[in-house]
C-alpha cells in the first residue's frame, strides 16, 4: 500500500516536473531570442543557425533552472494533494508527514546527484559547442580560438598564444608570438606579460629569437611595443567560462593558472559553487514540503508566487555571497555554502514543526 502511494505521488511529481521544465525552457528561449534578435539579424544568421544555437544552449538553461523548476513542481504536486485533501486522507490513515515526505527527500538527493552529474559530463561539452556556434553565427570577425589552457590568435603573418588573460586588469600573461614568413617561422617573442596601451601592446620581460636559414639570434628586452590586430575586448569575448568545465576539469584549470602566479580566488568560488549549486534542489525540496502541506486551498497562482519569491531571495543571496567570496571578503567555503545552510536550516525547522 505504502509503495503504491509512493509511486502515485512521485508519478504526479515527475509529470509536473517535466511539464514545468519544458514550459520554462520555451519561455527562456523566447525571451533570449528577442533579446538577441538584432545580433542575429545583423549577422544574417540562417534558420539552421538559430536552431543549432538554441539547441546547444538547452543544457545550460536546464542547469540554471533545474532547482527552481523542481521546487515549483513539488509545490504544485503537494499543493494539489492538499487541495483535494489527499494529504489529510493519508495522515488520517496513520501515515505520518515524515513518511509522506520521505520519497520526496530521497528524490531530492537523487535529483541533486543527477544535477551534479549533468553539470559535470553533459553541460561542459554542450556549452563549448554553444559558444563556438555563437562565435560562428554572431561574432564572425573574431580570429581567436580558445583551448583549455590558452588563447590562440592567428592571422596571415603571425600566431599569438596567451596562457591567461586577467580581464580585471587587462593583462595578458604568458605570451608567445610567432612571426610567419614564406611558410616558416621567422621570429619568436616570449613575454612574461602584455598590456594594451594607446592602440598598441606593451610586452614586458621579452625574449626575442630570430631564425635564419643557417643560424639563430637571441636577445632579451625589458619591454617592447607592438601593433597587433586585436584588442582586449576580442580576448574577453572568448574567455573560458566555468560553465564550460566540470568540477575536476575546473580544478585542473585553476592549478595550472596558479603556477603562473594568477589569483584564482574567483574561480575557486565558482568551483566550490558547482557542488553547492547542485544541492539547492534538495534544499528547496525540504522547503517545499512544509510550505505546501496543509494549505487546503492552494491555488496555482499562489504556488507560483511562492516559488518565484523564495527562489528570487535564494538566488540573490547566492550572488551576494559569491561576489563577497570572489573579492576575498569571505572565506571560499563560507561564500559558497552559506545560502544553502540558511535555507536548509529553515526547511528542516519548518518540516519539524509542520503537522
Amino acid at each position: 500500500m505504502i509503495r503504491k502511494l509512493d509511486a502515485y505521488i512521485l508519478k504526479k511529481f515527475f509529470i509536473t516536473l517535466l511539464f514545468a521544465m519544458a514550459t520554462m525552457i520555451m519561455i527562456y528561449v523566447v525571451i533570449d531570442l528577442f533579446d538577441h534578435l538584432n545580433k542575429f539579424l545583423d549577422a544574417k544568421t540562417p534558420l539552421l543557425g538559430y536552431i543549432i544555437y538554441y539547441t546547444l544552449k538547452i543544457p545550460e538553461i536546464i542547469s540554471q533552472i533545474f532547482p527552481v523548476v523542481s521546487f515549483m513542481a513539488l509545490l504544485f504536486t503537494l499543493g494539489n494533494l492538499s487541495k483535494y485533501q489527499e494529504t489529510v486522507a493519508m495522515m488520517s490513515s496513520g501515515i505520518s508527514l515524515a513518511r509522506i515526505a520521505m520519497p520526496f527527500i530521497v528524490t531530492g538527493i537523487f535529483l541533486s546527484a543527477f544535477h551534479f552529474y549533468f553539470s559535470e559530463i553533459i553541460l561542459p561539452v554542450a556549452s563549448r559547442k554553444h559558444y563556438e556556434a555563437e562565435k560562428f553565427y554572431l561574432n564572425k570577425r573574431s580570429h581567436f580560438t580558445k583551448k583549455k589552457n590558452e588563447y590562440v590568435y592567428q592571422e596571415k603573418n603571425s600566431i599569438v598564444y596567451i596562457s591567461h588573460y586577467d580581464d580585471h586588469q587587462d593583462v595578458a600573461i604568458g605570451v608567445s608570438i610567432q612571426g610567419i614568413s614564406n611558410g616558416r617561422i621567422s621570429f619568436r617573442l616570449d613575454a612574461e606579460s602584455m598590456v594594451y596601451n594607446n592602440s598598441k601592446w606593451s610586452l614586458a620581460n621579452v625574449t626575442r629569437r630570430e631564425f635564419f636559414s643557417d643560424s639563430t639570434s637571441y636577445e632579451h628586452l625589458d619591454s617592447l611595443n607592438m601593433f597587433l590586430d586585436f584588442k582586449p575586448e576580442d580576448i574577453k569575448e572568448i574567455e573560458l567560462k566555468p560553465v564550460e568545465m566540470g568540477w575536476f576539469e575546473l580544478d585542473e584549470y585553476i592549478k595550472s593558472k596558479k603556477k603562473l602566479g594568477v589569483d584564482m580566488t574567483k574561480w575557486e568560488v565558482e568551483k566550490m559553487s558547482k557542488v553547492s549549486y547542485s544541492l539547492i534542489t534538495l534544499v528547496l525540496i525540504l522547503l517545499a514540503i512544509p510550505l505546501s502541506t496543509g494549505r487546503i486551498r492552494s491555488s496555482t497562482s499562489v504556488n507560483f508566487g511562492i516559488s518565484v519569491g523564495i527562489s528570487f531571495v535564494y538566488y540573490l543571496l547566492i550572488i551576494m555571497f559569491k561576489n563577497w567570496g570572489a573579492v576575498g571578503t569571505l572565506n571560499i567555503i563560507v561564500a559558497s555554502w552559506t545560502p544553502n545552510l540558511i535555507f536548509g536550516s529553515i526547511g528542516i525547522i519548518m518540516l519539524k514543526f509542520t503537522k
